[in-house]
């Protein structure tokens, strides 16, 4: 996996917000793509109020309520308006690299071949996992068998996610032909 790559792909695809907002499924999140699944997931982070002190668990809470009530389908510049808390550059460095150990570690785990596939198609199914969740990646069972296969074409197929843009979908796909051309060399 280029590192590099995906560090790149996922600021394109996730942007890098300092507030709490609701990504295209609907959850609540922060930093780069960084779902909080709970109020108390939000209360782990530390969180700092406009004036830049600390935020309290009650001031967080607040937010994460503020902002899971409000209207899906927003640009995430317009969830800015529920909650005046920011997490630090520090600290949105820091969770984004934690979330990308642990997406590297559960696509080892969980696709016992990922490390021998072409870095593209590593790349691909990181992007993969990352937005949809390791689970949701894992109910793409005709994708991962032609990764398996080494059917980068296949792959390309069936990698199209609803619910995403058609860019994101495209690069994706790219990336799983980009693989066959490496695997050929």
């Amino acid at each position: 996996m280029n590192i590099s790559n995906v560090k790149a792909m996922l600021l394109a695809n996730e942007g890098r917000v300092p507030y709490l907002y609701r990504c295209t499924g609907g959850k609540v999140t922060i930093g780069v793509g960084h779902a909080c699944e709970s109020t108390s997931d939000a209360c782990k982070l530390p969180m700092v109020t406009a004036a830049g002190s600390p935020a309290a668990a009650v001031e967080i809470t607040n937010a994460y309520a503020a902002v899971s009530s409000a209207p899906l389908g927003l640009p995430a510049k317009d969830y800015r308006s529920f909650s005046e808390l920011n997490l630090p550059e520090d600290a949105i460095d820091q969770l984004w690299s934690d979330d990308i150990s642990t997406f590297t570690t559960a696509l080892r785990k969980n696709i016992p071949n990922f490390d021998t596939y072409p870095d593209p198609a590593q790349d691909a199914l990181f992007d993969m996992a990352y937005n949809l969740g390791i689970g949701g990646l894992l109910k793409y069972h005709n994708l991962l068998a032609a990764c398996n296969a080494g059917d980068w074409d296949r792959a390309a197929t069936e990698s199209f996610r609803h619910g995403i843009n058609d860019e994101r979908n495209k690069a994706t796909a790219a990336l799983f032909l980009q693989a066959k051309t490496v695997s050929a060399t």
